[in-house]
């Protein structure tokens, strides 16, 4: 078995591990994700932070780096798991991103290892990550994470509950804020028989679904601050359309998010009157890239004019069901409703 035998925990006490998965493109946003990561963190605590990437360029490090320059309880190191990503890469029978593999194979990159807490580059954090860290796992859970409110409506849309083939497809959680056991994965799950499962069909959400499929009777579930999706996206539509009493436990979770992860489109860095936007700009301000990711905004804003929230959700599900005959009238429709 391949494996990175050098990642240690940075600390012997009191160590917070906590992994990302990033492409190179995606370093401004990661660099923001880490300063407000980094501004809820205690002093009585180590955070060691791992970025995995196989394309991130050496002056994103340098510059990712710069964040921890000089704070003794924080490491951030950066490791390249191709080798042990690159067999499973090329045995593939559907194409998926490299980093989405990584995710899959952390009990496995990471063996030295036994909890980590798994983060997508698209958040913000408002709480110290040491309670998360914390959290008491049961003794058959694999992964903790928080239900996946946005799925969970489109349950009563345009996704079966029969999709994924789980038991319960309203215990779906998402895998961009995860709290997840290594060592109980390592001692009870093939690796080889997670990989060939998620090469069985093309999974719409991609190692989320499997990671669901195959750990269903594993999970726990977290808080919904530890994983809060804003309003003014277009997961805003699918998620009012979950169960009542889901949409209930979210709009209290907005009064007092832990972190906030703006999962759908669309996103902060492009579009910043969605909801808490406003939290994301504020230390996208401090950011060493402010002035590329404003760059970047004012491309995309340039090319794109698309409706936001619910309205932009509709807008799409138009786009995607409606039947060719009517979308001549689209435009009507659209004037009509001042959309």
């Amino acid at each position: 078995m391949i494996c990175i035998d050098d990642i240690f925990p940075a600390f012997s006490e009191n160590n917070v591990a906590i992994v990302f998965e990033s492409s190179d493109y995606f370093a401004p946003y990661l660099d923001v994700a880490m300063l407000s990561l980094i501004q809820t963190m205690s002093p009585q605590h180590n955070y060691d932070i791992i970025v995995l990437s196989s394309e991130l360029e050496e002056q994103n490090e340098v510059a990712l780096k710069e964040l921890v320059r000089g704070r003794k309880n924080i490491a951030l190191r950066f490791f390249n798991p191709h080798a042990i990503a690159k067999t499973y890469i090329k045995r593939a029978r559907y194409s998926y991103l490299e980093i989405n593999y990584y995710r899959l194979l952390l009990p496995w990159i990471l063996v030295n290892y036994d909890k980590v807490i798994n983060l997508g580059a698209d958040i913000v954090v408002e709480h110290d990550l040491a309670d998360l860290f914390q959290t008491e796992l049961s003794e058959n859970c694999y992964i903790a994470g928080a239900p996946d409110l946005g799925y969970i409506g489109r349950l009563s849309i345009d996704i079966s509950p029969k999709e994924l083939g789980m038991r319960d497809p309203y215990k779906y959680v998402n895998a961009d804020v995860l709290l997840m056991n290594l060592k109980a994965i390592r001692a009870e799950v093939d690796r080889d028989w997670l990989m060939s499962l998620w090469q069985k069909r093309q999974f719409m959400c991609s190692e989320q679904d499997v990671l669901n499929l195959a750990f269903e009777s594993h999970i726990q579930h977290l808080d919904l601050r530890w994983n809060l999706y804003p309003e003014r996206m277009n997961s805003e539509y699918h998620i009012r359309s979950a169960p009542i009493e889901s949409v209930r436990a979210w709009e209290i979770a907005k009064e007092d998010p832990y972190i906030i992860h703006y999962a759908a489109v669309p996103k902060p860095w492009d579009s910043p009157l969605v909801g808490m936007g406003i939290r994301w700009w504020k230390y996208a301000r401090q950011s060493v890239y402010y002035e590329e990711i404003i760059r970047r905004m004012c491309t995309h804003q340039s090319g794109s004019s698309s409706p936001i929230g619910v309205k932009g959700a509709i807008v799409i599900y138009a786009k995607k069901h409606c039947p060719k005959f009517l979308r001549p009238f689209a435009k009507s429709v659209k004037r009509l409703l001042k959309w």
